[in-house]
């Protein structure tokens, strides 16, 4: 006997497949698949009634358990819009699922359904059509009634279908305008039988020949049997060209709280398919065979009065549109936007396996992705608590931290001291190394690669071991006691053991202090105790921090090096503990054009999700992060925002890394308006999402 598997399919958002080439391919790739069957088949959708009343206790329970006053008030802010939201509309939930009757791995189905559907798929089980005991009446009209404690539970009817028109069916209609009106319904499309090749043709053959010997006794006309022997001519044009054909019937579930909403509800179904498909009632026993439908059972066990209805795979596969019909699913994580064609939010928890998950941000100048980012870091700060550290080049870090009141920190050549001696790593060999970096920066050349630069990058080294060996813990080493240029200077004119090193030393030593001392072009930036604060200081816990680098645009040695010791800290203090945190670095080709610091943001793309510490990566073209060891990045960002790209698309095109674009998804990505996106999240779908932004949010970032 062949085993029962139950898959649970996620929908997509056929607004991302709604031209007539994306939908003529969706069609094409669903019957594919559709003309493999062999055993019987059944997908099913159930819609229910949803809320954002989850998401409001959320935060309701957040704002009872945090002691930060400022988050305190953003909780309120968020659990009002919310509150607004769910009182404006009518969400609903939908799951689809597909039954199929077959011993192959369930693996390998699943991988099979996923690459049909482009969309997840695992295996699991089905939720109940309904909870509790229910019985049958036949007052006022035949229905399923809850019995026992009914509790507020619902009414139940069922129909099944009887007569299909399928030619004239496309993905828009006659099964999503039922998903959109907006009450409780499942929908079974059930199919009991697939015909083999020869057996397809006999079958259409013995009915063309039935309705010729009906039509040579008719006298007159009979335009509807006329029709249906064009019909089937067109179905087996299809079956030579490789459809298989299919008996199917389907069977929809309507619930409602009373009987005479429920009527008029059975009614609406009724007349909405008319055009499409015949649905009748079920009575009586039947109706509680017919339950049986949104279940593994299999149709002969059921055992209802055959109703079927033969269609090509062609035709099959826009029944199976639900799929294409994305609804409000969990209501877990934060709001990243709402969907364009549904108006139901979306929200994403990016932290939910304990660990992080980096994002690449691509788009435009003015198309809402700064805007975008202050409302996703006051939202995970507001509802998660989690803190961030904010890197632009821009000057626009001091709207967010005017809206958290932080200090906002301007790093520029006059004011700003960052000592290249603090301690950022934690042993000696790889802080030896980083300050090395650092100097080779001012330098403008490498200290290795020669003879006498070789010699250089030792003796500068052994200097900067002579400083640091005078503290017993390095990590105690506090920018107050860090040395300073002047003193490494000094330890490292004093080096060489004979005349030629000593000469190259002083030579080093000198050209260092050239720039870095006295009245070098470097000094004031460079020569001091840093002040601005990088430190831990002992806290658990570390505020939101924005860095800005605007005032240091005229100079890229300086702002290299401001770069690499902010991003160091940073570093350092992610690595430390498994607080959840999110750095996100704005105008990333800034920091890829000086190769060291494009070698931290790899390795923090590789090495800070398991800290549970997340990167956002922002740029305006999806180029950047695809270039040479740049992709590293990218390849770690299983999360990706692109608002408007009108040029550089050709990556959208060539990259195997968006072979899953279509030409609709291209075209959307093209032409997005402001404050719109789309949210491609690798394993779990793609979304087209409006930037929805509370009150609160516009008055305090409207500026951006």
């Amino acid at each position: 006997m062949t085993s029962v598997r139950t898959f649970l399919i996620e929908p997509f958002d056929i607004m991302l497949h709604a031209t007539d080439d994306g939908v003529s391919a969706l069609q094409a790739r669903f019957s594919t698949w559709l003309r493999t069957l062999s055993g019987e088949a059944r997908f099913l959708c159930w819609q229910m009634p949803a809320t954002l009343d989850a998401k409001i206790a959320a935060l309701d329970q957040a704002e009872i358990q945090t002691d930060d006053d400022q988050r305190r008030d953003l909780l309120i802010e968020y659990r009002r819009e919310y509150e607004r939201m769910n009182a404006g509309a009518e969400y609903q939930r939908a799951l689809c699922g597909m039954v199929l009757w077959n011993d192959q791995s369930p693996r390998a189905i699943a991988g099979g359904l996923s690459s049909a559907f482009d969309t997840p798929v695992t295996e699991g089980a089905f939720p109940a059509l309904f909870e509790g005991q229910y019985e049958l009446r036949d007052r006022p009209f035949w229905h399923l009634a809850p019995s026992g404690r009914p509790g507020g539970r619902p009414y139940w009817a069922v129909l099944t279908s009887y007569e299909f028109a399928p030619a004239t069916w496309n993905f828009f209609r006659p099964l999503p305008p039922l998903l959109r009106l907006n009450f409780p319904l499942a929908l079974a499309v059930d199919i009991p039988k697939t015909y083999d090749r020869n057996a397809a043709i006999d079958a259409i053959e013995s009915i063309i020949q039935a309705y010729q010997v009906h039509l040579a006794g008719v006298r007159g006309e009979d335009s509807r049997s006329v029709q249906r022997v064009a019909d089937c001519r067109r179905a087996l044009g299809e079956i030579n060209n490789g459809d298989a054909l299919h008996l199917v019937q389907v069977a929809v579930a309507v619930a409602a709280d009373d009987l005479e909403t429920l009527k008029e509800r059975v009614a609406a179904v009724i007349n909405e398919t008319r055009a499409w498909f015949s649905l009748r009632q079920e009575v009586g026993e039947l109706l509680s065979r017919a339950v049986e439908f949104f279940t593994a059972r299999r149709t002969k066990d059921i055992n209802l009065p055959t109703t079927t209805w033969p269609v090509t795979s062609r035709e099959l596969a826009l029944m199976l549109a639900p799929l294409g019909y994305r609804k409000l699913s969990t209501t877990d994580g934060v709001l990243r936007g709402e969907a364009v064609g549904g108006a139901y939010p979306v929200f994403h928890n990016s932290w939910r396996d304990k660990r992080a998950t980096h994002e690449v941000w691509v788009g435009q100048s003015g198309y809402g992705k700064t805007f975008a980012l202050n409302c996703y870091l006051t939202r995970e700060y507001a509802e998660n608590g989690i803190s961030f550290d904010f890197l632009e080049p821009m000057g626009h870090g001091r709207h967010i931290a005017d809206a958290f009141g932080l200090p906002w920190y301007v790093l520029s050549a006059k004011a700003t001291k960052l000592n290249p001696q603090d301690v950022m790593f934690p042993t000696l060999l790889e802080q030896v190394s980083h300050t090395t970096r650092l100097y080779e920066t001012v330098l403008g050349r490498q200290l290795s690669g020669g003879q006498r630069e070789n010699l250089e990058r030792g003796l500068f080294g052994e200097a900067l071991e002579t400083l640091y060996r005078g503290f017993p813990d390095l990590s105690r080493v506090t920018p107050d006691l860090a040395p300073t240029c002047e003193t490494v200077c000094d330890v490292l004119a004093n080096l060489g053991d004979k005349p030629a090193m000593q000469s190259i030393a002083r030579d080093l030593a000198d050209e260092i202090a050239g720039l870095c001392t006295g009245s070098g072009p470097w000094s004031a930036f460079l020569n001091g105790t840093t002040n601005v604060d990088l430190t831990r200081g002992g806290r658990d816990w570390i505020s939101p921090r924005v860095f800005s680098f605007h005032e240091l645009e005229g100079d890229p040695i300086l702002q290299a090096l401001a770069y690499t010791q902010v991003l160091s800290a940073i570093r350092r203090d992610s690595l430390i503990d498994e607080q959840p945190r999110i750095i996100a670095v704005d105008e990333v080709y800034r920091l890829m054009r000086h190769p060291s610091l494009l070698d931290f943001l790899i390795e923090a793309a590789k090495t800070f999700r398991t800290r549970r510490k997340k990167a956002v990566m922002i740029d305006q073209q999806m180029s950047v992060f695809l270039e040479s060891k740049a992709r590293l990045i990218f390849e770690n960002c299983p999360i990706r925002v692109i608002f408007s790209q009108r040029q550089g698309m050709n990556v959208f095109r060539d990259d195997a890394a968006f072979a899953h674009f279509n030409q609709q998804h291209r075209d959307i990505i093209a032409q997005l308006p402001r404050f719109h996106f789309v949210l491609d999240i690798q394993d779990e779908g793609l979304f087209y999402l409006y930037g929805k932004s509370t009150p609160g949010e516009l008055a305090r970032f409207r500026t951006t």
